[in-house]
């Protein structure tokens, strides 16, 4: 029997008594996505819950096409009006009337967004495509012929043209930006079958290939990687509930300053400064350095969440690696926590590729020179001095490119290779010894997929 089916059935039982429209597969449609996707019990409907089902939940994984939206909201305010009339509601949970307001105000945009195709998660969209395609798995037999049709999907989705297969992905519009969909795109197909890398460095075996890390290493260095518990803090902040988003889909003002208080990213945003300025601060007089210490975070300053890296770079991270899903106004938490090695070294792989991928054009360079350093199979540790001369005979320095050798220069070249590798130093792709970088499992996937992605024309290296 289905877990909610007694519920449904009082339900039912309430509405056909007092004359209230109430759907039956509707409901149980509706119970089973919050359980299963949001890990939400029937009885529990917080403010935003409402607009967070009919305009993300069930355009990503309900069924296929558009319901009847006028009977899904008489059929949800119906089971509101049962639970608060029965004393089954969550103390947690909005006011059925504005629940009501909520359903009907997101009603008119529900058609749309369960038609648009870049709003359906990965798993609906391969169905509907299977689909077009005549391999439906409705009918299926056994668990093998299933298994069979649903590989002979994967097959003939994975033979389509990039261009193709982006277009029909979830797009930058609500999961994340494109680069960072044909990113997870491409790693998923790499990592799926942990295939060797093609060698263009000059790092590999006589045939030219870079093997994978070992899976249960990459998958601990991801667990242990502080970004990554930022990443679910910031996660578990944005809530089941929700956070109010602008129309640039990132945090607005308020809320983008609590987070930045709860989450502590003053600290990183101070650290980052003194490993990048740090030797021209001391020059200063010591007034100026306490002045200059006072103001190196962003916090006062910043008039858009875009604007504030400590914070962008999560939120971006986030998106991409689905963790958070975004409705027209709210942003809504979406964790599920990894269950397989692999599957923590996915997240990891993603997380660090969307850092990568969102980072400023002039961090990009060191960070790739770094990870491409410590990918060497000879390389045990790398000091940072040997970074630093690499960087400042860089061509992609662009203080090489400008004509400036002196001192000071030399200073600000430093300053911008501990800038970039600040962005990192928190994910796990290597690890601080003293004054060297020490490689690690995660960051040799990485730097793998790194180069892969510049080869695809993903990152502009």
């Amino acid at each position: 029997m289905d877990q909610h089916e007694l519920l449904i059935r009082h339900a039912v039982a309430w509405a056909d008594k007092r004359k209230q429209p109430l759907d039956r597969e509707l409901l149980e449609t509706v119970l089973n996505l919050r359980d299963f996707h949001d890990a939400t019990a029937p009885q529990e409907w917080p403010a935003g819950s409402a607009e967070h089902l009919m305009l993300v939940r069930w355009p990503s994984h309900g069924p296929s096409g558009v319901p009847d939206v006028d009977r899904l909201a008489e059929t949800l305010d119906s089971f509101w009006r049962f639970l608060r009339g029965t004393g089954r509601m969550a103390s947690s949970s909005a006011d059925p009337r504005e629940l009501a307001k909520e359903a009907r105000r997101a009603a008119p945009r529900m058609p749309d967004a369960c038609a648009d195709p870049t709003r359906h998660g990965a798993a609906k969209s391969l169905v509907e495509f299977g689909e077009s395609i005549g391999l439906s798995l409705d009918g299926a037999g056994s668990m093998e012929e299933l298994n069979q049709r649903m590989q002979q999907i994967m097959e003939a989705w994975n033979a389509l043209p990039d261009d193709q297969r982006m277009a029909m992905s979830p797009s930058s519009a609500h999961q994340g930006s494109l680069r960072g969909m044909a990113a997870t795109d491409l790693m998923a197909s790499l990592l799926a079958g942990d295939d060797d890398v093609d060698d263009v460095f000059g790092l590999g075996d006589e045939d030219g290939n870079i093997p994978f890390a070992d899976v249960p290493e990459v998958a601990a260095d991801v667990r242990a990687a502080p970004f990554v518990q930022q990443c679910r803090r910031l996660v578990e902040w944005v809530g089941e509930r929700g956070r109010e988003i602008t129309p640039k889909q990132v945090l607005r003002l308020a809320p983008a300053r609590e987070a930045y208080d709860r989450l502590g990213l003053g600290e990183w945003e101070r650290e980052g400064a003194r490993l990048a300025y740090g030797d021209l601060v001391a020059e200063l007089p010591p007034e100026a350095q306490e002045r200059w210490t006072a103001t190196a975070t962003t916090r006062e300053s910043f008039r858009s969440a875009a604007d504030c890296r400590p914070l962008d770079r999560l939120w971006t991270a986030c998106l991409e690696a689905g963790v958070i899903e975004l409705s027209r106004t709210r942003a809504y938490a979406a964790w599920d926590e990894p269950s397989s090695d692999e599957e923590w070294r996915h997240l990891g792989v993603v997380l660090a590729s969307a850092v990568m991928i969102h980072a400023a054009p002039v961090r990009l360079p060191p960070l790739m020179g770094a990870l491409l350093h410590l990918l060497d199979p000879q390389r045990r540790s790398l000091p940072l001095a040997e970074l630093e001369e690499w960087w400042w005979d860089s061509p992609k320095n662009y203080l090489t490119e400008l004509g400036y050798r002196d001192e000071r220069a030399r200073l600000h070249s430093d300053s911008a290779l501990h800038r970039a590798l600040h962005e990192m130093d928190d994910l796990g792709v290597w690890r601080r010894d003293g004054e060297a970088l020490l490689p690690t499992a995660l960051g040799h996937d990485v730097a793998l997929m790194a180069s892969t992605l510049v080869e695809e024309g993903v990152i502009d290296y």
